[in-house]
């Protein structure tokens, strides 16, 4: 298998080629270029690979260490690696005639990853996985891993026990026999084979899964291809689909295709270039798979269609096309400041009728006919709340629709997102949505018998089969109203997924507000922390950057750990746990958890549920769990896999003030943090040998401890002054712009009722008492003593408060660029 970093993949339908000067640009042959671009994109998806062992091999180094220290036993070695592995695969590859199979190590595919395809084969009943990504808050690697799932396997007697092996050594459940994860097999393909890619369209015809389109994530843009792939599930073999006329689609992600009778239907995506704006599309175009001739549906410009989107739900009932949501953002140009983008989750269903495309057998798509018009479908029964990202499968006549994401902007463009894990169904025959709890669960609404239902909306029957005539129930709304779904906001996912690995092998935990709106955190010594970091990187400039680095990470070390030992941490909760090693480990559930983007299909009357992604604040969690219900019982969820989200790494813990480090292992003594605690510095031997890259992390480093310094500074002098001189009375605090005589304007009754208190106590000395303007005046001269003293210290803090909301900016600035390609596929 293949996984690429943030580098474009090349292929005939992309026109960018890089040039190595203009001798090259004139004469090098176009098979050499190809050669020598094939050659640094291996080593670029070698040096991915790479740094994912080290990952890896950290995190099983960490748990190695942990049991010796509980059981004092040996070091096991250390697993094959990546390297070594994907150098085999290729090498075997180059020598292929024919397709090989063999089983992968873990239960379920690992790393795991998000936006690929899981394509039902009716023909032999398994699932076939392709693509996808996976991103740790650093960089995002890309697959072309091609691999076969047998839901329905059972392990052979003698495989039994390394199995079971196998999946101890992947989760901490110890009852792990009692998953019957089934039996994963990748396939290496011998060339060609299509480029990595994620977020892209798969279907099944004719003993072929069809792949499309899809992109390649890089940290600056997206790579979008347009080129059509067919896997023979037979031979396992691809192929590249030349068109041989028509009107292909152009490059995009996140659209969706389906299958009806011989054509295989694309509507929607996107298209991301680096110099211009983000296209949406709402265009139909239509594949013969017998001719390999594309068509595209030309509609006028008053013609009533749905609004260009991506990430919507699709499929084929009874000759009809449905779709269902979808997300999309529109440029305001009336919004404040420079132009934006604005997010749309869409809510919307259409249906387009397919019968009128055909006019005979022998004739293709439309054959100059007009095309069939779109209707869009009043929503009715209880309906989803506003989300987007919600996963979909047909059964029977009903379209399933699962989880999704409702994202709010808030002030200053923050966004905050409910996730949901609730299960809905769409009949297209009655155009009616049913909300899928459980059936032994409470209900929203009453039950009675499918049979004795008659639905107010009449529909044209368009020749599709009635479902069976069993006693299946459905849940029937009194009224047509939006579903109530709670959902799971961030203060929940923070509480429920309170802990991770970061990038140095750190257990993280996430800070967690008390009921007054305050933050743990605080309550430590702040004063302290600052004192002992104050002159940490005041020899910067003139010391080694490398030994100035080793100084950053022991500092963030010490305070890592006391900031852990001063903070009440979660140990559990409905999702993970802390082990007796603390390291985090999973909690049996008994539902899926609430996510986006996950992959859903159906096999007979079973719905399965497949990974998926949920975002607690910043950190995006790649989920690998799996899941089924059966979908005429529908009376509980059966765990397949619990899957390994516990033990992913997040590097992009440094940008973020909102988690709390603690040292491997968690040890709460109090005499853990040794006086004489520091890393071995890095000596100039050393140095020199570190390469470009490692002294380019070295120097990144430094820059991310002196500037965490600095932001720590900033919060500890506002406070200190804010509670120094009681700026939090407004009574006794001018506003920023106030002159003297404002000030006293706006709280002259509190400075007279100052001044008669003093004057009461002057009186009582002297006999005499103070006329009304001399009270007056008197509380003029409080005001303005009280006004002459704070200048100075209002001037500071409006300073302090405007760096703070520099920098605060400035990172979601950051985090914004990171999420806002992603949060397009939704």
């Amino acid at each position: 298998p293949q996984a690429t970093s943030h580098k474009p993949q090349h292929t005939k339908n992309t026109a960018a080629t890089a040039t190595m000067g203009k001798k090259d640009k004139k004469n090098k042959d176009p098979e050499k270029k190809a050669a020598l671009a094939a050659k640094k994109e291996a080593k670029a998806d070698k040096a991915a690979l790479k740094r994912l062992q080290k990952e890896q091999d950290r995190l099983n180094s960490l748990s190695i260490q942990d049991s010796d220290r509980d059981d004092g036993n040996q070091k096991q070695p250390q697993e094959e690696s990546l390297d070594s592995i994907l150098e085999s695969f290729r090498q075997r590859t180059k020598e292929l005639e024919t397709a090989v199979l063999e089983p992968i190590d873990t239960p379920f595919p690992s790393p795991p990853r998000g936006n690929f395809t899981f394509t039902l084969c009716p023909t032999n009943g398994l699932f076939y996985m392709f693509g996808g990504e996976y991103y740790d808050g650093s960089e995002n690697l890309v697959f072309d891993e091609l691999l076969r799932w047998n839901p329905d396997a059972k392990t052979d007697n003698d495989d039994e026990e390394k199995a079971n092996e196998n999946k101890r050594d992947n989760t901490d459940n110890s009852n792990v026999e009692n998953y019957d994860t089934g039996k994963w097999t990748r396939i290496l393909t011998p060339a060609p084979t299509p480029p990595p890619r994620c977020a892209h369209s798969a279907v099944f015809h004719n003993d072929g899964i069809y792949i499309f389109g899809g992109e390649m994530a890089t940290a600056e843009k997206y790579h979008h291809y347009k080129d059509l792939w067919r896997l023979d599930v037979k031979k396992n073999t691809w192929e590249e689909c030349k068109s041989r006329g028509g009107s292909p689609p152009v490059a995009r992600s996140g659209h969706r295709a389906v299958v009806w009778r011989h054509y295989m239907i694309m509507f929607g995506g996107f298209q991301e270039e680096l110099r211009a704006d983000t296209r949406w599309f709402n265009d139909v175009h239509i594949f013969d798979f017998q001719t390999n001739i594309w068509c595209e549906l030309k509609y006028n410009k008053l013609a009533r269609l749905p609004p260009a989107r991506s990430a919507c739900n699709m499929t084929v009932c009874a000759d009809a096309l449905f779709i269902y949501g979808g997300y999309s953002k529109l440029k305001n140009a009336n919004a404040p400041g420079a132009n934006k983008s604005e997010g749309i989750t869409h809510i919307d269903c259409w249906m387009l009728p397919l019968k009128q495309l055909i006019k005979s057998n022998k004739s293709g798509p439309l054959s100059g006919a007009n095309p069939p018009s779109w209707e869009r479908i009043t929503r009715k029964g209880e309906y989803p709340s506003h989300r987007a990202g919600t996963s979909a499968a047909l059964h029977k006549n009903k379209l399933l629709v699962f989880g999704g994401v409702l994202d709010s902007e808030g002030d200053q463009h923050k966004v905050e997102s409910v996730f949901y894990d609730d299960l809905f169904a769409l009949d297209m025959e009655k155009r009616r949505w049913f909300a899928m709890r459980l059936k032994n669960g409470s209900g929203g609404g009453r039950r009675r018998k499918k049979k004795d239902y008659q639905d107010e909306t009449k529909v044209e029957n368009n020749g599709g089969n009635e479902s069976d005539n069993s006693e299946e129930e459905e849940e029937v709304p009194q009224n047509d109203a939006e579903a109530i779904s709670s959902g799971w906001d961030l203060d929940k996912l923070r509480q429920d997924m309170f802990a991770f690995i970061d990038g140095n092998g750190n257990i993280v935990y996430e800070k967690i507000e008390d009921d007054n709106g305050e933050d743990d955190s605080n309550k430590i010594g702040e004063e302290e922390k600052t004192k002992d970091s104050s002159n940490l990187f005041a020899d910067v400039a003139t010391e080694d950057v490398a030994t100035a680095a080793s100084k950053a990470v022991t500092q963030e070390k010490k305070q890592s750990i006391s900031d852990t030992k001063n903070v009440d941490k979660i140990d559990a909760s409905a999702v993970m746990q802390v082990d007796s090693k603390g390291l985090p480990s999973t909690v049996t559930r008994q539902t899926p958890l609430p996510r986006i983007n996950c992959a859903v299909s159906v096999k007979g009357n079973t719905l399965y549920i497949y990974g998926g992604v949920v975002e607690v604040g910043d950190r995006e969690v790649t989920l690998d769990d799996c899941w089924s219900i059966d979908l005429n019982k529908r009376d509980k969820w059966t765990c397949i896999w619990p899957g390994m989200m516990h033990k992913q790494v997040w590097k992009g813990v440094d940008d973020d003030d909102s988690y709390i480090s603690s040292d491997q292992g968690g040890d709460d003594d109090e005499n853990s943090l040794d006086e004489d605690f520091e890393l071995d510095p890095i000596h100039e031997d050393d140095a020199e040998k570190m390469t470009e890259e490692e002294r380019k992390k070295a120097k990144k480093a430094v820059k991310k401890a002196k500037e965490k310094e600095k932001r720590r500074g900033v919060r500890h002098e506002i406070t200190e002054l804010k509670e120094k001189l009681g700026v939090d009375n407004a009574q006794r605090t001018p506003q920023m712009g106030e002159s003297v005589a404002e000030f006293y304007a706006r709280t002259t009754e509190y400075w007279s009722v100052e001044a008669a208190k003093s004057a009461g106590v002057a009186a009582c000395d002297s006999g005499e008492r103070l006329s009304t303007k001399e009270l007056a005046r008197e509380g003029f001269l409080l005001a303005k003593k009280r006004y002459e003293e704070l200048k100075p210290v209002l001037q500071r803090l409006d300073e302090l408060e405007a760096m703070q909301q520099e920098g605060a900016e400035e990172k979601q600035k950051k985090k914004d660029k990171k999420k806002s390609s992603k949060k397009d596929r939704r």
